[in-house]
């Protein structure tokens, strides 16, 4: 399944709960009404986030996001034609009320899922969002090196992964699910997604990884890990434009694995 993630900041004037709860229930219904071929719509209401290092004396690049959206298409032309649909919906024109328009940051990606030691067990009352997946979401976007060919890239953060897992033992317990994002390479420029989102210069992300713990209780396991990752004895991210962000899972529309909210 192709996936396009859009993460956003609220526009001037907004609280973030203003900013969440519009996205959720006013755009949400928008774009049940008007979903196109859009297979399944899922929206992230970030809690919390952290950018750059420790090591930086101030942000190189500033990437405070209040949400990030997935929109999941079957076909690359499916992603096209709703980005860029033969007959206006209100559904794009809507950016304008919530968000900080150009400076939304979009991913046209494909899903790979990444084996985890300890996955949600069957019986997982209240702490699970949909089936399998922990009660909250953290999302890395990950910004590859200059001096790494994309293709390396995917081969290095496997290897990086792996080894931050071993050396951070709480981390790799409480990890439910994991799934990388890879940047689809189909449409490199992403210039439907950019006319679409009315985007200026965004920054390019070769991974988005998301990785899946019961409840904000384990925010800790994340850090662990993302500071082993850090440690990669191989340069290979550009760690100062790096971000991630804690989330809530929001489902707007799913089609798959069986699962439809009502509209």
């Amino acid at each position: 399944m192709l996936k396009l993630l859009a993460a956003s900041r609220r526009r001037p004037g907004l609280t973030r709960a203003d900013y969440q709860r519009y996205i959720e229930f006013y755009h949400g219904t928008l774009a049940r009404e008007h979903r196109s071929s859009l297979r399944a719509y899922i929206q992230n209401h970030v809690i919390d986030s952290a950018f750059g290092t420790l090591q930086d004396s101030t942000h190189q690049q500033i990437a405070d996001r209040d949400a990030v959206v997935e929109l999941m298409f079957d076909t690359f032309p499916d992603m096209i034609n709703a980005l860029e649909p033969k007959e206006p919906t209100p559904v794009g024109p809507d950016g304008q009320f919530f968000a900080d328009e150009c400076n939304s940051i979009t991913v046209m990606a494909e899903e790979e899922e990444i084996p985890v030691a300890c996955p949600v067990p069957s019986f997982n009352p209240g702490l699970a969002g949909l089936k399998n997946q922990g009660g909250m979401k953290v999302m890395h976007f990950v910004m590859r090196d200059d001096s790494i060919y994309p293709e390396d890239f995917q081969k290095y953060w496997r290897e990086a992964h792996d080894e931050a897992l071993e050396k951070a033992p709480y981390a790799e317990s409480q990890l439910r699910r994991c799934q990388a994002n890879w940047r689809l390479r189909l449409n490199d420029n992403d210039a439907a997604a950019r006319k679409h989102f009315k985007q200026v210069n965004p920054p390019v992300y070769n991974l988005v990884s998301c990785h899946w713990y019961d409840t904000m209780e384990q925010a800790g396991a994340f850090r662990e890990y993302h500071e082993a990752l850090q440690k990669s004895s191989r340069k290979f991210v550009n760690w100062s434009k790096s971000f991630f962000l804690m989330t809530k899972q929001i489902v707007i529309i799913r089609d798959t694995d069986g699962y439809r909210p009502a509209a």
